[in-house]
C-alpha cells in the first residue's frame, strides 16, 4: 500500500477523497421509525455531503412517510450549494440554493428566495450551525431565528458503552437538542415533530 500510494504521488496523481459514511437510527417515543445516512466526503477544503432519510409511522389507521434526499456542497465552513427532495407524507418540495458574496440565493418549489449569506441550513451533521445566529429548514428554506446554548460536557449510552459528549441546545424559531463527540460527530439530536418525541441517534 505505501508503494502503491508513492506511486501516485511520483506519478503526479491525486488521492481519492477520504469519505465518511454516518449511520443514524430514528426513533419516535424510543421505538425505531426510520434510518438516516450522511456521507461526508473530504477534498482539502472541498466538502460534499450526501443525506439520505427516510421514516415511516403508523398512528391508529394511518401510515405516514417521510422521505429526504439532500446534497451540499461546502468551502471550509461556507456552504456554496444545496440541493433538496423531500417527500412528507405527499407534500412535495424541491429546494435548491447557491450562495454568492451577499447573500444565500433559493428557489423552493420553483418560487426564488434570498437569505443571508451567512445564513445556515438546518444540516446538524457539522458544528458549523453553532456560531449562527438564522437558520433555515433544509425542505422548504424557511428561516429560523435562534439563539444557541453551549450546556457543557455529558455522557451518552451508546451502543452499551458510556460516550463523553458535547451538550448544545437550539431554541427559538426551531429547537434541537443536539450532542457532539469529542471529534466533533454528532451522536444524537432531539425534537418534537407533530408532537411527538423524535430521537435520531448514531448506530
Amino acid at each position: 500500500m505505501r508503494s502503491l500510494i508513492l506511486g501516485l504521488l511520483l506519478a503526479g496523481l491525486s488521492l481519492p477523497a477520504a469519505a465518511d459514511t454516518l449511520s443514524y437510527l430514528v426513533l419516535k417515543e424510543g421505538e425505531p421509525i426510520g434510518h438516516e445516512t450522511v456521507t461526508v466526503t473530504r477534498d482539502g477544503q472541498s466538502t460534499r455531503v450526501h443525506v439520505a432519510t427516510e421514516t415511516r409511522v403508523k398512528v391508529l389507521f394511518l401510515d405516514f412517510h417521510f422521505t429526504h434526499q439532500r446534497d451540499e456542497t461546502w468551502t471550509g465552513t461556507r456552504l456554496q450549494r444545496l440541493v433538496s427532495d423531500t417527500d412528507d407524507d405527499g407534500e412535495i418540495h424541491h429546494l435548491e440554493g447557491r450562495a454568492d458574496d451577499r447573500s444565500m440565493k433559493l428557489e423552493v418549489d420553483g418560487k426564488p428566495r434570498e437569505l443571508p449569506a451567512d445564513s445556515l441550513p438546518l444540516t446538524l451533521w457539522t458544528k458549523a450551525i453553532l456560531d449562527c445566529r438564522l437558520l433555515y429548514s433544509v425542505i422548504d428554506a424557511t428561516p429560523y431565528p435562534v439563539t444557541i446554548t453551549d450546556l457543557g460536557p455529558d455522557r451518552l449510552i451508546l451502543a452499551g458503552r458510556q460516550v463523553a459528549t458535547e451538550h448544545y441546545r437550539i431554541a427559538g424559531g426551531v429547537a434541537r437538542e443536539l450532542w457532539y463527540g469529542a471529534d466533533g460527530q454528532l451522536l444524537k439530536t432531539a425534537f418534537e415533530r407533530r408532537g411527538y418525541p423524535i430521537e435520531v441517534v448514531r448506530e
